[in-house]
Formats: C-alpha cells, structure tokens, sequence
C-alpha cells in the first residue's frame, strides 16, 4: 500500500503543465508592465515584465480560473482547462476604464519666520523665505520689509515710514537688491515694500555682525535675493484692492541662463468719491530686470531696478474747489548693477559694479507760505571680493569704492526769502577683511575689520562675533561692531508727513555741518530648539551713536527748510521671538522692550519710533490642503509723538472709506518733543485665502482669492495729536476702524 501510494503522488507531480502567455492594451496593443495575473483557487500570482510576459510554472491538470488585472484597465477574468503536461499560452488584452483614485493629501510644515530652513535665521539677526513672507499670519499681502517687524524692528503702525533696526532713526538702514544698492525703496498709501514679493526669494536682515562689504550705514542692511529664473516660462502675478503685479521669468536660449522681469503698480483703495479733495492721489510703482548667464568659467548677472511715486494731498481741511492749495511730494529710486562671480580651488571671487540714485521733490505749504524741496543722491561703485573655505575655516577680504553726490535744495514763495542749498561729493575707499575660525569643537570665532578713507580722514571699524553650541539645540552668541555712515537724511522723522512721505533725503559727509556719524554697538543672543518645529530665541544689545543729524529739534516741518542740529543717541534694548511649525498650522510671537534717546546741545528727547514695549503675534491655520486662515494681533505702549498744529485729517487706507486720507498742512513748531503719550495700540486683524489647481495647456496652473478684516475689535488707536488753532486743546487723530481692508486675487502659471 506505501509503494502505490508513492506511485499516486509521483503520477499527480508528473500531471502538471505551465501557463504562460502576454498582456496587451486592448486600446493601443502595447505591453503592459505590471500587471497581475492570478490562480485565484491556488492562491498563486505573479506579474507581467517590461515586455508583458507572465510565468505560471506547476500548475496541476484541470479547470482553473484565471483573473487578470492592471490599474486603469477593466479587470478580465477566464475559465482554462489545464492540460496534463506541457504549456498552455493564455494572451489577455485588457480595455482600459479610467479608475478614479481617492484624494491623499500630503501636508509638510509650512515655511514660518524663524523656521525657514537649517541656516535662514543667523542667530541674532532674521530672514525669511518668500514661502514664509506668505504665510506671515500678520499681513495682508506678502510684504518683504513689513515681515522683519517686531522684536527690535519697529515700524510705525499702519503708515510704516522705514525700518527703525535696534532704536536706529529709518535712514541708517539700508537695502541691497543682489548686491545692488537701492535707495528710499518705499511706497505709501497702502504699500511700504518697493520690492516685488513675486520677484524674490528671500529677505535677509543683517545687523549684529554687519558684513563689510555692505553699505556705510549704522543700523544694518536688508538684504533681498531675487528668485532663480526657472527652465521654463513661468508667470504669476497678482490684483487687488491695493496693487496689481505680474512676474514673468524662464531660460534664455540653451546657454543656461534665465531672466526675470517684475512690473508693479500701486492702487490706493478702491475709486475715489468724486470731487472729495481729502482723499490722496497717488500714483506709484516699480520695475525690476534681471538676466543672468555663465561667462567665462562664473557666473554673470545684470540687474536693472526703478520705482516712482507721486502723492497729491490737500493743504487745508477746507481747500477744496480747483484753486484750493495743496501739497505734492514725489520720489524716485533706479539703480544697474552687474555681478560676476566664479568659484575655483576653494576660492571665490566676485566683481560688482553698480550706480544707483534717488531724486524728491515736494511742494509744501508750511505757514510762512510754500516751499519747494529738491533732493537728489547718485553713487557709482566697484566692489572686489575674494573669499576661501576650507571646512569650518572661511577668510575674505575685499575693496569697496564708491562715489556720491548728493544735493538738497529748498526754495520759498515769499518774497524776501533765499534758497538754501547743500552739496557734497563724498569718495569712499574701504579696504575690508574678515576671518573665521573654530576655537574647539562647538565653538566658532570671528574677526573683521574694515577702514574707510572718506570725509577727509580714515575710519576704523573693527568687529568681533564669538559663536557657542553647547548642545545640538542650543546656540549662543555674543557680537561687537563698529560702523560709519557718511550720508544722512534732512527728512524729519517726527513730523507725521512721513506716513505719506517717508523717502530718505540725503546729504553727504562734507556739506557744511554735515559731520561723518558712528555707532558702536554689542549684542548678546541665544537660540533654542526644544522640539522639531519650535524655535524660541532672546537677545540683548546697547547702542551708542554720534555725529547724527537731527532735523526734529530745529525744524517742526516735514523736511528742514534751515538750520538743523547735530547730536548723539543710545538705545538699549532686550527682545524675544517664538515661532512652531505643524502640518495644519503655524505660529510666530515677538515681543521688543527698548530705551531710546536722541540728544544735542544739553536736551534730549525719545524719538518717535522709540515705542518701549512692542508685541506682536499670529497664527494661519490650514483647514484643509486649499485653505488658509491668519489672524494676527500688534501691541505697544509707550508710544511718544510731539503735539502738532495746523489741522489734520488723516484715514490710512481701508475698503470702508473707500481710500487714503491726508489733509493738512500740520508741524510743531514751539512743542517740546516727544513730550505727549500716546496711548496704547492694540489691534487684531482676520484673513482668508482659497485657491484652486487646475491643468491648462500641459501646465499645472493655481488661482487664489483672498480678503482681510482688518481691527477686529474696532479700538480707536491715535496716530498722533493735534491743535487745530492757536492755544486749543489737542484732539486725537485716529487710525482705521473696523473695516475691510483689501481683497483680491492671486495667479500662477
């Protein structure tokens, strides 16, 4: 009985036979690869190769079911009687069905101030990604100079007049565009950043160790990179309630380099109510070029850069008619650069040249009659760089020539009164070098020293950073700098003209009074990382300056139209900034406490963007894969202005007064300054963004709509005060109400 049983089972093994065969489209005839076929009552499978054969070997004889599928395809199911030996060929060709897939979202942390990538945020200074700059639940619209705020940048609410860095006055920041310098880059009337959002890839703000290669300036320098041209034509751009813009950038030829052209024009509101002389006319926009391409071994990059602005504002709450007065203010900026750099053996090499000026204008109507201003800076420069690395190791140094001329004009209606007039040409010669090197496993030095031949004698600005990583998530860091600025700005920074009027007039080292100003200052910070996707960090720092020019103690205008003073300033201050980043939503918190103090002669007195405490906050939250919600809130106390008279009718742009308001004519001339109070600011503001994908013309496409309500909680913030006549008691001007403040939408293609 065991040999027959063995004789059974030989004779089963012998009876079995191969199936084998191919899967075709039925629709094109192709192979398909992948596709699985199955001996459902076997629990056997297996898979097609490239070429859409299948292998079924020791199949036993007899009827087997036979299913084939593919996705995308109809699946094909089949009865086979399997021989007792020997290959049975089975050919399947399947019809293709569309198969609808369910949708799988795949989220990722969203780009957030602080949290932009390992190295966006040097410690002690910031930065942010054009990605962060969107989602920044504190504005409405990308913003690159209004997304550095907080901490130890202040800006004036709601009318920013220039980027206040570490209790310094607006003109001792200042702004590079790939190197290039840009001067007065600001609108007004609903805009602040000259700088196209769509055009960049990252803002940088550079103050605690200031490189020496950037501008002679005491506060720091924002520094903006425009985005790489991609390898095909792309556009996007955006429409809304307070500019339109469009980008466009792609390859030039086979060469491998690219351009980028960026057009922007600025819209006030919404249509203005006919013949309302208290509303602002304005116009204004910018314009950036750039093409790059390799040369000789590097890599070579021409930029081109403008903007325009013209504001028309009514002298009088009571002037209207055609005849009525009214003040005009009009400032431009341009600047052409060219950059080649080239990297070999370790060392890179750079050569940018540039020339780069501004011009303003303006018609005022002060109360000794109109006065017309006239200022204009041009520069040209050559800078020559080489710098080498090897592992943590890095040395550089380079030459910085430049000269600039700079003139401020003021002339008068009334008779009897001369034009004033200043002018200086001020060369410029820095030789600067800097060297860094690590002092241990976890801990970094660096040295750098710069000096300027200029103003007729040589200024030393030596600089030191000492770095320490005493853990993976935790760095520290102490700084020292000493820098020079050998031009100012004769715009007066108390006057509240300069919510509609914040351009730079400057005027050169060598102008008669016009002294060389230095600032020594030293900063100390930490960063710490507990957890992936939070960052918490707190610095301090103390300022000390001289050589500042000061028009606000002589001059009670929006410009001096005379004599101005020379002083000192210290400001000292401690600052904290929190950021966390998920899937579903992100979070950023600052918080700014400062001392400032300008001085001259034996007076003193707290600037107006000395604001003593300064919170700031937000989330966005992300509901879904296409929707965003923001809502961000601003604090400060301890806010100062100076009493001005005159009349005032101020309104900062909003949807429900359907524009921007400024009429008047006011100053301060004869009121302490600073010596008034504000009280405190507080407001609170809500966003909505959706946007669509779809596929046009073989591209993927996206179009968003989005909207803010801006003062939530309807708080009657002051800008400032006023006398309407002589000896009246001051009335608050008041901000935005609870309104509306932009729609609009925005493209990509």
């Amino acid at each position: 009985m065991l040999l027959e049983a063995l004789n059974l089972l030989l004779a089963v093994q012998a009876a079995q036979a191969t199936v084998a065969g191919t899967v075709l489209s039925e629709a094109t005839g192709e192979p398909l690869a992948g596709a699985v076929v199955a001996l459902p009552d076997l629990d056997r499978t297996t898979s097609t190769n490239a070429a859409g054969r299948y292998l079924l070997p020791d199949v036993p004889a007899g009827p087997q079911h036979v299913a084939v599928r593919f996705i995308g395809h109809t699946p094909h199911a089949l009865h086979a009687l399997v021989p007792a030996r020997g290959r049975l060929d089975i050919n399947v060709a399947l019809r293709p069905e569309p198969l609808r897939l369910r949708t799988i979202q795949v989220r990722s942390r969203p780009s957030i101030r602080g949290l932009d990538g390992p190295d966006s945020a040097p410690l002690a200074d910031r930065s942010s990604s054009i990605a962060a700059i969107r989602n920044h639940p504190l504005l409405a619209e990308p913003d690159a100079f209004q997304v550095l705020g907080g901490g130890e940048v202040v800006l004036r609410p709601e009318s920013p007049s220039g980027v206040h860095v570490r209790g310094g006055a607006s003109d001792q920041t200042g702004y590079l565009l790939d190197g290039i310098p840009i001067f007065s880059p600001y609108h007004a009337a609903g805009l602040f950043s000259a700088w196209n959002p769509d055009a960049l890839s990252q803002v940088r703000l550079s103050s605690s160790m200031p490189e020496p290669e950037h501008p002679d300036v005491l506060s720091g320098t924002v520094a903006g990179s425009t985005r790489v041209p991609g390898a095909r034509l792309a556009a996007q751009g955006s429409f809304s309630t307070t500019q339109a813009r469009v980008t466009l950038d792609g390859p030039v030829g086979g060469t491998g380099g690219g351009f980028l052209v960026s057009l922007r024009s600025a819209f006030p509101g919404v249509p203005l109510p006919e013949r309302d002389h208290s509303y602002l006319r304005v116009e204004g926009g910018d314009r950036l070029v750039k093409v790059e391409a390799p040369v000789l071994g590097g890599r070579v990059r021409l930029l081109g850069y403008d903007s325009e602005n013209e504001i028309d504002a009514a002298a009088s709450a009571d002037g209207a008619g055609p005849d009525a007065r009214r003040n005009a203010f009009e400032w431009q900026s341009g600047s052409v650069g060219v950059e080649w750099k080239r990297a070999f053996s370790g060392v890179e090499t750079g050569i940018t040249g540039w020339s780069a000026g501004a011009a303003a204008s303006s018609r005022w109507d002060a109360p000794t009659g109109h006065v017309r201003l006239r200022s204009t800076r041009r520069d040209l420069g050559l800078l020559a760089t080489v710098e080498r690395r090897s592992g943590r190791v890095a040395s550089a140094a380079g030459l910085r020539i430049e000269r600039s001329r700079t003139s401020y004009r003021i002339g008068f209606d009334s008779a009897g009164a001369a034009p004033q007039s200043l002018a200086a040409a001020t060369p410029t010669a820095t030789v600067f070098g800097r060297h860094t090197r690590p002092l241990g496993r976890r801990t970094d030095f660096t040295v750098g020293a710069s000096a300027a031949a200029a103003d007729g004698g040589v200024h030393f600005g030596p600089r030191a950073q000492l770095r320490w990583r005493p853990s993976k998530r935790l760095k520290l860091s102490a700084s020292y700098a000493r820098v020079h600025q050998f031009a100012q700005s004769l715009r007066n920074p108390e006057s509240v003209v300069g919510a509609v009027f914040p351009a730079d007039l400057f005027i050169g080292a060598g102008a008669p009074g016009v002294p060389a100003a230095r600032s020594d200052q030293g900063a100390i910070a930490a960063e710490y990382l507990p957890g992936d996707g939070v960052r918490l960090g707190i610095q301090a720092y103390r300022r000390a300056s001289r050589g500042l020019l000061l028009v606000a103690p002589r001059d009670g205008g929006p410009f001096t139209s005379g004599p101005f003073a020379v002083g000192s300033g210290s400001a000292t201050g401690v600052s904290l900034d929190g950021a966390v980043s998920t899937a579903r939503f992100g979070i950023v918190a600052s918080y700014g406490i400062q001392r400032v103090r300008l001085a001259y002669g034996g007076s003193g007195y707290v600037p107006d963007h000395g604001t003593t405490h300064l919170l700031e906050g937000g989330i966005i939250v992300f509901p879904t894969a296409t929707v965003s919600v923001r809502a961000g809130a601003t604090a400060a106390t301890g806010r100062r202005t100076t009493t001005a008279a005159g009349g005032l009718e101020w309104e900062a742009c909003n949807l429900l007064d359907q524009g921007c308001e400024f009429t008047g004519s006011p100053s301060y001339d004869g009121e302490p300054l600073g010596s008034t109070a504000l009280p405190a600011y507080l407001r609170l503001d809500l966003g909505v963004r959706k946007h669509w994908h779809f596929h046009f013309v073989g591209r993927d496409a996206t179009v968003a709509l989005f909207g803010t309500v801006t003062n939530l909680l309807n708080r009657k913030n002051v800008l400032t005060y006023v006398r309407d006549g002589d000896g009246g008691e001051p009335r608050p001007v008041e901000m935005r109400p609870l309104a509306p403040l932009l729609v609009g939408l925005d493209w990509q293609f």
